[in-house]
């Protein structure tokens, strides 16, 4: 039986070096924040810890442009800036027990959503969303999902969004489309670059659940354009998380992308810095 082709291997694993754990994935239009704790030994069971006295600062060429303030409630550091489109912010994060680090973001272009049909039912159980972009002559990485909202004189709800709609839930949609098929999907939301339409006008079909575009009053389409840090870390940590226990059957681990590199690729710490810009419009069903 499979149950005895086992062997245990003893190991001598080195000594674990702690170093900086930075989370800061930003939105155009949002402020800058960061989420600070240090790395655990490969075989530690303790809970990450967030650290409330890290100095965090954005740079910009050699000025400092804010340094981030702790936010307790939320355990992150944030900026009183707000992220516009195109710059290139460099984040340090310093820590008297840890070795400095920094990382810098990646250029990037928003893409806007160009035109939108109205939602068709193709069966009796199958909706169809189609919508086009104009992709630019560039390397570009997208990520898009649906919302379905119900009316507030339907349900009673204090979580109010766009003053009249409540989120009901996301859609998971699926595709035929193989610029789609090659990415990678989580919590409702795709993962994709451009590789097979690269600087032509795309159309997309996005098919779902038609008791969604029965039920709900409308729908968002969220179209994020994102940077290379995000489209690399989000795309690695969904294939990781994906591998499963099962060395023998399922896929070896992946690297999750690590934004925080010295020039010579050696880790100075771990997670992302990057940022995205959103395109939205609401879809009214009936």
């Amino acid at each position: 039986s499979c149950d005895n082709l086992q062997t245990v291997i003893d190991i001598d694993l080195p000594a674990h070096e702690p170093k900086l754990v930075v989370n800061s994935v930003n939105e155009v239009g949002k402020k800058w924040k960061a989420y600070v704790s240090v790395s655990q030994a490969p075989l530690s069971t303790n809970d990450f810890v967030f650290l409330n006295d890290a100095l965090v600062i954005l740079i910009d060429g050699e000025t400092t442009v804010d340094t981030l303030k702790y936010n307790a409630p939320k355990n992150r550091y944030e900026s009183s800036l707000i992220v516009q489109e195109g710059t290139n912010f460099e984040i340090r994060v310093s820590h008297p027990k840890y070795n400095t680090i920094n990382a810098t973001l990646f250029p990037f272009k928003k893409v806007l959503l160009k035109s939108i049909e109205k939602p068709q039912n193709t069966s009796s159980e199958t909706t169809s969303l189609k919508f086009t972009i104009d992709d630019p002559q560039t390397t570009n990485y997208y990520m898009i999902n649906l919302k379905a909202y119900y009316s507030q004189e339907i349900f009673d709800s204090t979580d109010v969004l766009y003053d009249q709609y409540i989120e009901l839930e996301n859609i998971y949609f699926d595709s035929d489309d193989p610029s789609l098929n090659k990415g990678q999907f989580s919590k409702g939301k795709l993962l994709f670059d451009d590789k097979l339409f690269n600087g032509t006008t795309k159309e997309f079909n996005l098919l779902f659940d038609s008791y969604v575009s029965i039920k709900a009053d409308s729908i968002l389409l969220n179209l994020y354009s994102v940077d290379y840090a995000f489209y690399n870390y989000f795309t690695t940590k969904i294939i990781q998380s994906n591998t499963g226990n099962n060395p023998i059957f399922n896929s070896e681990p992946v690297n999750v992308y690590n934004s925080f590199l010295d020039g010579d690729g050696e880790i100075q710490g771990y997670g992302i810095f990057a940022v995205s810009s959103r395109d939205s419009v609401i879809i009214k069903t009936n």
